[in-house]
């Protein structure tokens, strides 16, 4: 993972991924002319941030915010003291709870990855990631549908089929470690198909357990560590989807990661900030 200390601020992206160009601008650079390495990606809000004021600490935090969101840039950022997200919920959702078929705000850091090595080349891919989540306030009780509302945070991959000479090339899957979900002490698995908004990929998601990767439920305020191998879950999400009708003709040695993001999803009324730091992913390659 390139510029972990976000010297080069972000890349921020349009609203919609249907109206380009996908980015718009600049935003919360450490390092005055240093090129952005990763994108802020603020998909399905209301409250674009690109004319939002930009401010900075005396300890050299970064901000950017508005009625919907905001988002700063510790000292150090990711290799340091941590980049913070906050969605407020309720000002996305002015005309009460959102529904079936809604689109819902997203928050996340992304990079492309640009190694181009199939999965097998590797013996493990060391992930790890910290986290504290510092706020998520709800709707009143009885005003949510758990099964259309929630506010939650999942480290996802995309992995493409790159074998020029493979019938599937092409065809891709997302793959995810869970940090949080509001409706969930730890968060459950998901393996199904993208979709439930109408700009979905209708690609095949691979979730693991949250129950794989963590210990006790989330406690809001407490800081906590994911680290995990991903390589052989990768595996295991490729299995499940093949047995589930996607990536049929797909092997494990055509896959390539692609890229990473990490963020809020918040198809709810949840005003919820989250602070991330410590993220690494390794590559331990494999014996001759």
């Amino acid at each position: 993972m390139r510029d972990l200390a976000l010297e080069g601020g972000f890349h921020l992206s349009a609203v919609s991924t249907a109206d380009p160009p996908l980015e718009i601008g600049n935003v919360l650079a450490g390092v005055p002319g240093a090129a952005p390495q990763w994108r802020l990606a603020q998909w399905g809000t209301r409250w674009n941030l690109l004319p939002a004021p930009e401010t900075v600490s005396a300890d050299g935090a970064r901000t950017r915010s508005n009625e919907g969101k905001r988002v700063t840039v510790l000292p150090g950022g990711l290799a340091g003291e941590g980049v913070v997200l906050g969605v407020n919920g309720p000002a996305e959702y002015p005309d009460g709870p959102r529904k079936h078929g809604e689109p819902w705000p997203h928050l996340l850091v992304e990079q492309k990855i640009s190694r181009d090595d199939p999965l097998t080349a590797y013996a493990a891919l060391p992930f790890r990631v910290s986290f504290r989540v510092d706020r998520c306030d709800g709707p009143p009780p009885g005003e949510a549908d758990p099964g259309l509302h929630t506010a939650h945070i999942t480290a996802f991959w995309t992995a493409h089929n790159a074998n020029r000479a493979s019938a599937g090339q092409g065809d891709m899957l997302w793959f995810g470690v869970p940090l949080f979900d509001a409706r969930h002490p730890l968060p459950p698995g998901h393996q199904a198909e993208d979709a439930g908004q109408p700009l979905a990929s209708h690609k095949f998601i691979y979730t693991v357990e949250g129950s794989r990767v963590q210990e006790g439920p989330v406690k809001l305020g407490e800081w906590r560590t994911i680290s995990c191998d991903i390589l052989p879950l990768l595996r295991e999400a490729l299995e499940t989807a093949a047995a589930r009708g996607f990536m049929k003709d797909s092997r494990f040695g055509d896959l390539r990661l692609t890229s990473f993001n990490l963020g809020w999803e918040v198809p709810g009324s949840y005003d919820c900030e989250i602070t991330l730091k410590g993220l690494g992913l390794d590559a331990v390659p494999a014996a001759p």
